[in-house]
């Protein structure tokens, strides 16, 4: 190794330039080669047709790999008021569309449904 492309600890010498790497937006080309080669085994193995009987047999192991890929990160904005900022018929259409949402959660075995205010 010539001395010109040491990079010394702090105060042992001279640094080297640090590489500028990839250009921002520029795929990673590992990144996109193993999603390619994923696509082509998923294609390979029978594409969505293969998925869902797949899925139909190992529902445990589907939902686990599909809780992988929900994105885990929300961004919302929310609104906090106090209940007394509230008119008596906002109040009621917040409980109604609350017992709605709940009768048919109750329906569809648990399923939740979205409130909407």
């Amino acid at each position: 190794m010539s001395p010109g492309n040491l990079n010394p600890k702090p105060g042992q010498g001279r640094y080297l330039p640090k590489s500028a790497g990839r250009p921002k937006g520029t795929p990673n080309k590992i990144g996109a080669l193993v999603k390619q080669n994923i696509i082509a085994v998923f294609d390979g193995l029978g594409g969505t047709a293969a998925m869902i009987r797949w899925a139909k047999k190992n529902r445990t192991e589907f939902y686990k790999l599909y809780a992988r890929l929900v994105p885990t990160q929300v961004m919302a904005t929310v609104e906090i008021r106090d209940a007394s900022e509230y008119s008596d018929d906002e109040l009621a259409r917040f409980i109604a569309s609350a017992s709605g949402a709940r009768a048919a959660s109750e329906e569809t075995g648990g399923e939740v449904s979205d409130v909407v205010h």
